[in-house]
């Protein structure tokens, strides 16, 4: 689905451009729904939603646009597998599936989605938000874990060295299916 609206930048206004099909979300974006944008809302899309700084609509092509937009869909296919729900709302969690919910950590002080990959397919986890995703990706996130270094002591004769293992980034299985 695509909903069109103003969007200003700090170089560049434009009057349309399609703003439900992100990545985070999972939305399908097709080549035809591309086709119908004209060059500017298409650079625009590229830089919003799948980080696509350096294009311009005088350096990239409209055709170059539109074929990197969709390879940089098709490395974020796994998002067809989740789905942004409402926090704190009761929402049905389909068999096989689970709802999580990723805590900032000191990993991600910019809280920006998690890339995970499972398979050659890749998603990105949103943070501070409710997803309902295959069970089939939860590994991606317990393997996710950093060995932590201290100084024990707990013996007051002697000084030893510990560690810890924990996750990269922390979350909350809500719900399973």
């Amino acid at each position: 689905m695509v909903t069109k609206k103003k969007v200003s930048t700090k170089k560049e206004s434009v009057e349309t451009v399609a703003v439900e099909a992100t990545p985070e979300i999972g939305d399908e974006v097709s080549r035809s729904m591309l086709k119908e944008m004209d060059h500017a809302s298409l650079v625009l899309f590229a830089r919003l939603n799948y980080g696509m700084t350096g294009m311009t609509t005088q350096s990239n092509p409209r055709e170059e646009v539109i074929e990197l937009i969709m390879n940089a869909a098709r490395k974020y296919k796994g998002n067809a597998e989740m789905k942004v729900v409402p926090m704190n709302e009761k929402v049905e969690v389909p068999p096989d599936y689970v709802k999580i919910r990723v805590q900032p950590g000191s990993n991600n002080p910019n809280q920006r989605p998690i890339p995970i990959g499972l398979n050659f397919k890749m998603a990105t986890v949103p943070v501070n938000k409710d997803v309902i995703m295959h069970k089939k990706w939860l590994p991606c996130l317990e393997d996710a874990v950093q060995t932590k270094y201290f100084v024990d002591r707990s013996d007051p004769a002697k000084e030893t060295l510990g560690w810890m293992e924990q996750h990269s980034y922390p979350f909350s299985i809500l719900e399973r299916g």
